[in-house]
C-alpha cells in the first residue's frame, strides 16, 4: 500500500461527500490520477475539479501535482522491491489455528506496521519535537493501556540521557501533573485512535498551560490530532475486539525510538557519559559466570 493511499485511508471519515467521491475514484484507478488531467477526472468521477484541489489537500498534499509527484515516488519504490509483498489477514483471536499460521501471521502485521509506518512518517516533525523536547525544562508522558508501555520506555530512555522526564501509569497522576506544566513544557500524549477519554482530559488540561504539545497517534482525524502542536503519526493493522494492541503499539515503540535517536544523536557528546553512567550502575546487577 501507498503512501499516498495510507493518507486516503486514514483521513476518509472526515472528507466531504465530494472528496470521498473523489478518493473512492483515486483508490479504484490510481493511474488515472497520475496520467489525466484534472478536468477529465472531474469528469469521470462525476465531482468538480475544485473537489479534487480539496481532496488533495484534506490528505496532506499541497494540490494534486504534489499528489501526483507522492504518488509517483511512491511507485516507484514498490517496483524496485524484490519479491512479492504478502498481505496477512487477521481480524482477531480466534479458535483454532496452527503455531506456524499465528507466527506468521502475526510476524506479517508488525512488519506491515513498521513499513506503513515509515510511509507516512515526516522527518520535519520528528526534527521539531526532536528540539522542544532538548528545549524543555520537564517532559511529561501521557497514555493508557498499551500506550501507556510506549510512554514508560520513552520515559525510561529519557531518563538514561538526563532529560528530565515524568511518567506515571495511574490516570489520576497523569491528570495531576497535566495540572502543573509551563510554557517550558512538553506534554506527549500517546493514543492509538486518539479518543482515550483519560488522555483526552489530560489534554484539555495541557492546553491551559501553554506547553508544547506532542501526539503520537494513528494517522487520522481525531480529537486528540486536531489539538496537538506536533503529530508523529502512525499506521498499523490491528485487531479490537480481544486482542488488545500488538501491531499499533510496535508502531508507537517505532516511533519514540525514532524520536529518542535523534534528540541522542544531536546532543551525542553530552549525553554519551550519562549513558556511561547509567549504563555501569546497572552492570552491577548482571549476572556474570563467577556470580554462578
Amino acid at each position: 500500500m501507498t503512501n499516498v493511499e495510507l493518507r486516503i485511508k486514514g483521513k476518509y471519515a472526515s472528507l466531504s461527500d465530494a472528496e470521498k467521491t473523489a478518493a473512492d475514484y483515486f483508490l479504484k484507478h490510481p493511474l488515472d490520477v497520475i496520467n489525466l488531467p484534472v478536468s477529465i477526472l472531474a469528469e469521470n468521477s462525476k465531482v468538480s475539479s475544485a473537489a479534487w484541489i480539496r481532496f488533495c489537500k484534506s490528505i496532506g498534499f499541497a494540490g494534486l501535482k504534489d499528489l501526483r509527484h507522492h504518488l509517483f515516488d511512491d511507485q516507484n519504490r514498490d517496483i524496485q522491491k524484490p519479491g512479492k509483498e504478502t498481505e496477512a489477514v487477521f481480524s482477531d483471536l480466534n479458535e483454532g489455528g496452527s503455531s506456524q499460521q499465528i507466527l506468521h501471521t502475526v510476524a506479517a502485521l508488525t512488519e506491515k506496521a513498521v513499513m506503513d509506518t515509515e510511509k507516512i512518517l515526516q522527518p520535519e516533525a520528528f526534527e521539531k519535537a526532536a528540539k522542544a523536547i532538548q528545549k524543555a525544562d520537564s517532559v511529561r508522558m501521557f497514555g493508557m493501556g498499551a500506550s501507556s508501555l510506549v510512554a514508560e520506555d520513552f520515559y525510561h530512555k529519557l531518563l538514561r540521557i538526563g532529560i528530565s522526564a515524568v511518567f506515571s501509569k495511574d490516570s489520576h497522576i497523569q491528570l495531576g501533573y497535566s495540572s502543573t506544566l509551563t510554557d517550558k513544557s512538553v506534554a506527549v500524549f500517546i493514543s492509538d485512535k486518539g479518543q482515550t477519554q483519560e488522555v483526552l482530559q489530560a489534554l484539555q488540561e495541557a492546553q491551559k498551560h501553554g506547553c508544547t504539545i506532542i501526539g503520537i497517534t494513528r494517522y487520522s482525524e481525531s480529537l486528540l490530532s486536531k489539538d496537538c502542536d506536533i503529530l508523529l503519526y502512525t499506521s498499523s493493522p490491528e485487531a479490537y475486539m480481544r486482542s488488545g494492541a500488538m501491531s499499533s503499539r510496535i508502531a508507537q515503540l517505532m516511533v519514540v525510538d525514532i524520536l529518542f535517536t535523534i534528540i541522542a544523536s544531536a546532543n551525542y557528546e553530552k549525553i554519551r557519559q550519562p549513558l556511561e553512567n547509567s549504563y555501569r550502575i546497572c552492570q552491577k546487577h548482571r549476572m556474570t559466570d563467577k556470580k554462578l
